[in-house]
């Protein structure tokens, strides 16, 4: 993972990356499988504010960074976020982000990502509060 981003982040070393699932992404996947080419119409708005694709998340001394990758596409920034400007909460395999500009962003990750989730819970400000809506 590290090394498909190094092509990318070239002024800070990354001292962790992994793959995430923005929530509502298995939706998607799901309403593809069932419905073909209308499951995207179907699901377009399941991932909103993130795009329907699996996200990179990495971790800089300074900041985090969050990219996209489309199945036929190269990697793209979505925004980065300096070390106690965003609020986050792990729980699990669940992170929640308030980010600028983004609002509320839950991802998920596997195993493999929990060291990078906790990196990222350790730069915020502190947790996110509780949706109540």
């Amino acid at each position: 993972m590290v090394a498909r981003l190094r092509s990318i982040l070239f002024s800070e070393p990354i001292l962790g990356a992994a793959a995430v699932r923005p929530k509502g992404y298995l939706k998607g996947v799901a309403l593809n499988l069932l419905f073909g080419w209308a499951g995207p119409v179907l699901a377009r708005r399941a991932t909103e504010p993130l795009p329907p694709t699996l996200l990179y998340l990495a971790v800089t001394p300074v900041d985090i960074r969050l990219f996209a990758k489309p199945l036929l596409g190269d990697a793209f920034e979505i925004g980065r976020w300096k070390k106690t400007s965003y609020r986050a909460t792990a729980t699990g395999d669940r992170l929640e982000l308030l980010l600028q500009r983004l609002g509320r962003v839950t991802a998920f990750g596997d195993r493999a990502a929990r060291p990078v989730i906790d990196l990222v819970v350790e730069g915020a400000v502190g947790p996110t509060a509780p949706n109540l809506g």
